[in-house]
């Protein structure tokens, strides 16, 4: 997801919610005669049993690297606004978001502090974590929604088999999150590799995100540390 996009939204919404945007990027399914338009919902044992697979996927393979396209449409946009980069995420609440080409930016979180950097300005943005903010608790809840760990303390799930693999759809169960999106739906192949996110806003705006070069890999702690070059101006949004 672009994090500036979200900050934007923010703004008109209440104050707090700046730094909750932010980190909203963070990216894994009833019988045949029910059906909705383009998949077939399962059962609520099929549902249980396919989550225990993705959490079990998640704990043999906690690791993931993908290049993305991400195509936004606001009512602050003249037009649909397109942007690509890498992502790369370590269970259970590391990540690193690169978005390349004419707005660049980095969002790097190792758990205890996430930066966002907007190289062109030179500005970064430092907030710290664990202290209890709506920050924390929309971190754990989008962090849930593309881990699936804990997933149902924050989502409502409805899961479809489709096109020959999954389509989950999760709607917030709390007032805060409901406040950051109105509904998350997440696509992955038979192998249960994400292939596309979608998110609507309660403002009507839409975030659709598809993936490729999708891999299950190591990655290194370094991967999810910043220090920003010298010279760049540090804001922090929530205080020291």
């Amino acid at each position: 997801m672009n994090f500036a996009f979200f900050k934007n939204i923010a703004m008109q919404s209440a104050p707090g919610l700046k730094a909750t945007f932010a980190i909203a990027s963070l990216a894994l399914l009833l019988p045949a005669f029910i059906s909705t338009a383009t998949g077939v919902e399962l059962l609520p044992a099929e549902r249980t049993e396919l989550m225990a697979r993705l959490k079990e996927l998640g704990i043999k393979n906690p690791s993931l690297k993908a290049e993305f396209i991400e195509q936004k449409t606001s009512h602050l946009l003249n037009k649909p606004f397109t942007s690509e980069g890498i992502i790369e995420f370590s269970m259970p609440d590391k990540f690193r978001r690169e978005v390349k080409g004419n707005n660049p930016s980095t969002t790097v979180s190792n758990g205890k502090v996430l930066w966002n950097y907007y190289p062109k300005f030179p500005e970064a943005e430092l907030y710290t974590l664990g202290q209890h903010s709506i920050l924390d608790d929309s971190m754990q809840a989008l962090i849930a929604g593309f881990s699936f760990e804990h997933f149902d303390e924050f989502y409502n799930l409805n899961a479809y088999k489709e096109d020959g693999g999954y389509r989950l759809v999760l709607t917030p169960k709390h007032s805060k999150l409901k406040r950051i999106m109105k509904e998350l739906t997440i696509w992955l192949d038979a192998e249960f590799t994400p292939k596309k996110t979608h998110i609507t806003i309660p403002t009507g705006d839409e975030v659709t995100t598809t993936y490729r070069n999708v891999e299950r890999t190591s990655l290194p702690d370094s991967t999810f540390e910043f220090t920003p070059p010298a010279g760049t101006h540090i804001s922090h949004p929530l205080g020291k």
